[in-house]
């Protein structure tokens, strides 16, 4: 029997604004203005929410029928985290328009939407990457900017009396954690944060009486119990006024993003149309395999494509001794081929697929300007740095010459801090890939170097106001890994949930 371990965290979730598009539940205030006006048309709109893993660190365990019956989550180090189960107690949540002119928080102005719907418990869909509707309501047509979203302990513990939900928790998180070499243990984290968060919508919602509107939340689960280097922690461990507590705060406050998403695919549909007029997202790049030597007979090859709806990633061997072969991108097991004999000799192949299909792991990494090697025992016996781009991208004639690339930009001050300043600077040549961010200017303190709303790393600034980070593939000691792509990515400079500093990465530098 496993030992079952229960963490309770008190979360002290502060009012933050994200430049996101964030919604859930449509809340009930009067819209139907002055005495004697004409109530607005409305139209449906439907509140989703989702569990995304992420996609750069850690993949998502099928079961037998293809189907993902949990999330688990590896690091370099052999840490394992499985998650069963995860609750969110929603409140109510609040909009408003484009051009209001009052205060929400007055509750009185009627450019505002309330919707006293809460408490609502939601269970994130791990058994699938499509968004689950938790919310349908109506809301009145226009273009909405904002919204203010309320996660709580319920007010009237008797709501909870049909599940088993604790009455003074918020958010519950249940499953088990694996240390490297050790036993398997059940945990529950439970947190009673009962705060408001304001959320901007980028771009803003518009809600149409031509079709109905759905809004999804996805929640990055990957990201909440890990360090900055990428390493898990266990959430047994996350009690309050432990040495990780505020860690897995932050990260949970980052972890959630929101978007339109009218086809209920769980992906941005105003990224996937900028993607789709932009011609980036039909990518095929093709690479052999390197022999390291303990077989000198194999070869092999892996293949990376995407397409606006697709994305595949194939690893084939051939002529390699019988037998089960890892594969592994950036240190971390991904899948493995079942090396077999046929009549032309030996071989084997995974295919990673996303959307995922039955027979196939899912592709929730990205292996673009990552190591992937296929390992047995702890040999390697093929290996390669998988190039970012395909040698037939860009305008130039040389691939060799295409694979050099140096982005530089600086970062635009928010305000907290007037003085502050700072650059982002990404290098790739053939054999490396170097991301650094630099700060001056600012207050002493430690801050966080978001990306993609991910933590990535910290900068320590003292007495000099001064500060950098430099992330470097391959690794070298003194600096983080380089296991993420910031090109197209938001990249934020924070402290305590305030962002001091912030880019949108470009994805070339001038003249590429």
């Amino acid at each position: 029997m496993l030992d079952t371990l229960t963490v309770y965290k008190r979360l002290p979730f502060v009012p933050l604004l994200l430049g996101l598009a964030l919604v859930v539940g449509l809340l009930g205030c009067d819209a139907a203005g002055p005495p004697g006006a004409t109530a607005p048309e409305a139209s449906p709109v439907s509140l989703s929410f989702s569990a995304n893993g992420g996609t750069e660190t850690g993949p998502s365990q099928s079961n037998a029928n293809g189907s993902t019956a949990q999330t688990a989550y590896t690091d370099s180090e052999g840490n394992r985290l499985q998650l069963d189960q995860v609750d969110l107690i929603l409140q109510s949540i609040e909009f408003e328009r484009t051009d209001a002119e009052g205060d929400c928080e007055e509750g009185e102005d009627d450019d505002c939407e309330e919707l006293e719907a809460g408490p609502i418990r939601v269970s994130l869909p791990l058994e699938s990457e499509s968004p689950s509707v938790v919310v349908d309501a109506t809301l009145p047509v226009g273009t909405w900017k904002e919204a203010t979203f309320e996660v709580a302990v319920p007010e009237d513990p008797s709501s909870l009396d049909e599940t088993t939900f604790p009455s003074d928790a918020s958010i519950r998180a249940q499953g088990a954690f694996t240390p490297a070499g050790g036993t398997e243990q059940n945990f529950t984290f439970l947190s009673d944060l009962s705060e408001e968060r304001e959320l901007e919508f980028e771009p803003p919602i518009e809600v149409t009486q031509d079709e109905p509107t759905n809004v999804t939340f996805s929640v990055d689960l990957n990201a909440w119990f890990r360090r900055s280097d990428g390493t898990l922690v266990d959430p047994s461990q996350a009690n309050e006024g432990s040495s990780i507590a505020d860690l897995v705060e932050e990260n949970i406050e980052t972890s959630i993003e929101g978007f339109e998403d009218n086809d209920f695919d769980g992906r941005d549909d105003h990224e996937e149309d900028r993607g789709e007029d932009e011609d980036e997202t039909e990518t095929e790049i093709e690479v052999e395999l390197e022999n390291t030597g303990p077989d000198p007979d194999a070869s092999g090859d892996v293949e990376y494509e995407q397409e606006s709806d697709k994305e595949e990633f194939s690893v084939e061997v051939e002529d390699l001794e019988v037998g089960t072969y890892q594969v592994t991108v950036e240190d971390t097991v991904r899948g493995e081929i079942d090396v077999v004999s046929t009549e032309d000799g030996t071989e084997g192949e995974v295919e990673f697929r996303d959307p995922a299909e039955t027979g196939h792991p899912s592709l929730d990494f990205d292996p673009r300007g990552a190591h992937v090697a296929v390992v047995q025992d702890g040999t390697t016996f093929l290996e390669v740095d998988v190039p970012t781009q395909s040698e037939d991208d860009g305008d130039g004639d040389d691939g060799d010459e295409e694979a050099e690339t140096e982005i530089e930009v600086t970062l635009e001050n928010t305000g907290p801090d007037p003085d502050a300043s700072g650059e982002a600077e990404f290098e790739q040549e053939d054999d490396r890939r170097e991301f650094k961010v630099e700060v001056e200017d600012i207050s002493p303190g430690t801050y966080t170097v978001v990306v993609a709303d991910t933590s990535r790393g910290e900068l320590d600034v003292g007495e000099e106001t001064e500060a950098e980070i430099e992330f470097r593939n391959p690794a070298e000691s003194g600096h983080p890994l380089l296991d993420f792509d910031p090109r197209g990515a938001h990249v934020a400079v924070q402290e305590g949930g305030t962002t001091y500093l912030e880019v949108d990465f470009p994805l070339t530098g001038d003249g590429e």
